[in-house]
């Protein structure tokens, strides 16, 4: 199915009330791995359209019921941080929002400062209670799913048996490619939109500052920075230099599962190895399995 086809049937599924408006320009957004994301302008308006290709294994299954997944994304997405949502259908997950005029994190680094400024008010919003991600859960469903895994790596999870010690709602995915930086905000830490929450629930918050930190290519000393930044800006975690390591350890075996576990069920390509060998690597190092 092309792109075009792809986006005229989605949109008759999110806003049948569209039916025969032209779409005038439609843009492919590289980068997703489990679904097909454009940019799309139709009657006037701006949009991001999120299809969802079930024949595409989802990144994470933190429930059985893609419908009650669906459904509970949504209450995520309701809040002040996240995309302005124009349609969400339950049943095929598709998505439809406003455009958000701004540039990805990937392209407009924060300081440290800004990222725990920006932390600390993100989490602020996100509701407890909706779901918990369960990391252990979550990470041995995915070896259990892969064809193959590095046995040391198997080895560090099961030696590290991490676990938050204090849970908060968390985004449990925010890599530098999920967080838009934007101008029209009355506050610094609002500044900020952040787009996929299909991976949204309680869990440790040092979990999404190690992940935004990894995703930023930023060392230790700038991860403590964010740290100290989260915490003035009213972060309610206590962590020391280890905790943090740690922290850093599960979430590099949790993003390493994950792209084992794709690669086996046929989601494959080169973004996707490369995070399989760049997390080994970050690891175990040149250790070879015995």
């Amino acid at each position: 199915m092309d792109d075009a086809t792809r986006v005229e049937t989605a949109l008759r599924t999110l806003k049948p009330d569209w039916a025969g408006r032209p779409v005038l320009h439609l843009d492919y957004l590289p980068g997703g791995y489990t679904n097909r994301n454009y940019r799309i302008e139709i009657g006037g308006g701006v949009y991001a359209l999120r299809v969802v290709e079930r024949s595409v294994p989802a990144t994470y299954e933190p429930s059985s019921d893609h419908r009650e997944s669906q459904i509970t994304e949504g209450r995520y997405l309701r809040i002040a941080a996240a995309p302005d949502v124009v349609a969400h259908d339950f049943d095929t997950g598709h998505l439809l929002t406003r455009w958000i005029v701004g540039s990805v994190l990937a392209q407009a680094q924060p300081t440290p400062q800004e990222a725990g400024a920006y932390l600390a008010a993100l989490h602020g919003q996100i509701p407890m209670g909706v779901r918990r991600y369960d990391y252990r859960h979550e990470v041995a469903t995915m070896f259990g799913r892969a064809k193959q895994v590095d046995p040391l790596v198997a080895e560090r999870f099961e030696d590290l048996q991490w676990a938050p010690t204090v849970r908060c709602g968390c985004h449990n995915d925010l890599n530098p490619w999920n967080i838009i930086r934007t101008a029209s905000a009355e506050k610094p830490a609002e500044h900020f939109r952040t787009l996929d929450w299909e991976t949204a629930g309680d869990n440790d918050p040092l979990f999404d500052l190690v992940g935004l930190c990894l995703g930023l290519d930023w060392d230790e000393a700038a991860a403590l920075a964010c740290l100290g930044s989260y915490q003035a800006h009213g972060g309610t975690v206590e962590a020391d230099v280890q905790r943090l390591r740690d922290t850093t350890r599960a979430f590099l075996i949790r993003e390493y599962a994950w792209a084992v576990a794709q690669i086996a069920i046929g989601n494959d390509g080169d973004a996707i190895r490369e995070q399989a060998r760049s997390t080994r690597a970050a690891l175990v190092g040149g250790e070879q399995a015995r």
